[in-house]
C-alpha cells in the first residue's frame, strides 16, 4: 500500500534534487468541471515551484483546453503532454515535440464498436482541435489523424468494460476509463499504444536530459497509473482511485483542499504553505 508520508520526514536537500513536477489536471489541479481554474493557493503555489523546478501539465486534455489553466497557473515556458500522451507541446513556441495518432484502420474499429454500444464520443484529431460524433462522419478527413477518442462521464462500468473487450484484439490501441465523481458514471479515453502519459513524460525527460528520480507526477484516475509510473514520487490525490493510492508513494489531501498546493510546499519549497 502507498505510505501517506509526513512532513518532517523530507529534509532540505531531499527536496532540492527534484527538477520537474508533473501535474495531471482534472481531479489534481482542478475538480472534474472544464469550466473549473485552479484554486489561489494552488497557483501561488505553483508560482513559487517554477522558481525551483520545471512544472508541466499532463493531462487528457486537447492543448487549446488547458490555456485558461495555463494562465492562472502562471506558466509560459516548460512543456504539455495533451491527449493522454498522444503529443507533447513546448509551452511558449507550441511547438509540437512528439505525436502519435491512432492507425486509420483501428480508428474506424473504435468507431464502429463505440456505435453499437452506443457511446456517444469525440474524435480528437490533433493537439489543438476535436470534432463530436453524434451520428454518420461527414467526411473521412477525420480519421487522418484520429489522437483519441473521448467520451464524458455518463455511462455504467460495465458498458465501458464491454467496448474494451471488443476492442481488445488491437494491439496497437490502448484505453482508460474516465472517473472522477459520480459513483456509477464511466467515460473512457483511446489512443495509440504508444501516447499515455508516460510516453509523453519521457520525452519530455529526453529533451531536459532529466532522470526519472528527479521528477514527482501527481495525478488521480486511471489514465495516471502511466503518469505516475515514470516518475521518481509518485502521489495520489486524496481523491484518486483506490488502485491508484495503492502504487503511490504519498497521498496528497484532495483536490478540493488544494492538494497540489500540499505537495509543492513539501517536496520542492520544504516549507509550509
Amino acid at each position: 500500500m502507498g505510505i501517506h508520508l509526513l512532513y518532517s520526514d523530507f529534509c532540505y536537500t531531499t527536496a532540492m534534487k527534484y527538477k520537474a513536477l508533473m501535474l495531471d489536471v482534472d481531479g489534481t489541479l482542478v475538480p472534474y468541471d472544464f469550466a473549473a481554474v485552479p484554486s489561489d493557493i494552488v497557483a501561488k503555489a505553483v508560482q513559487k515551484a517554477q522558481e525551483k523546478v520545471i512544472v508541466c501539465i499532463v493531462t487528457g486534455r486537447d492543448f487549446g483546453f488547458i490555456q485558461g489553466l495555463l494562465q492562472k497557473l502562471g506558466i509560459q515556458k516548460g512543456y504539455a503532454v495533451v491527449n493522454n500522451g498522444a503529443q507533447v507541446v513546448e509551452l511558449g513556441s507550441e511547438k509540437l515535440l512528439y505525436e502519435r495518432p491512432i492507425e486509420k484502420n483501428d480508428a474506424n474499429e473504435i468507431i464502429k464498436v463505440l456505435r453499437e454500444e452506443r457511446i456517444t464520443f469525440y474524435i480528437k484529431q490533433n493537439y489543438n482541435d476535436r470534432t463530436f460524433v453524434n451520428g454518420p462522419l461527414k467526411t473521412e478527413d477525420v480519421l487522418k489523424s484520429a489522437s483519441m477518442f473521448f467520451a464524458s462521464e455518463e455511462y455504467p462500468e460495465e458498458k465501458i468494460d464491454v467496448v474494451f473487450k471488443k476492442l481488445s484484439h488491437l494491439s496497437a490501441i490502448t484505453g482508460y476509463k474516465s472517473h472522477h465523481s459520480a459513483p456509477d458514471a464511466f467515460g473512457l479515453n483511446i489512443t495509440h499504444v504508444n501516447a499515455t502519459k508516460l510516453h509523453g513524460v519521457e520525452v519530455i525527460m529526453k529533451t531536459l536530459d532529466i532522470k526519472r528520480d528527479e521528477l514527482i507526477g501527481v495525478g488521480d484516475s486511471y489514465n495516471d497509473f502511466a503518469l505516475l509510473m515514470a516518475c521518481g514520487v509518485k502521489v495520489a490525490m486524496g481523491n484518486a482511485i483506490p488502485e491508484l493510492k495503492e502504487i503511490a508513494d504519498y497521498i496528497a489531501p484532495s483536490v478540493r483542499d488544494d492538494g497540489v498546493a500540499d505537495v509543492i510546499y513539501k517536496f520542492i519549497l520544504n516549507e509550509k504553505e
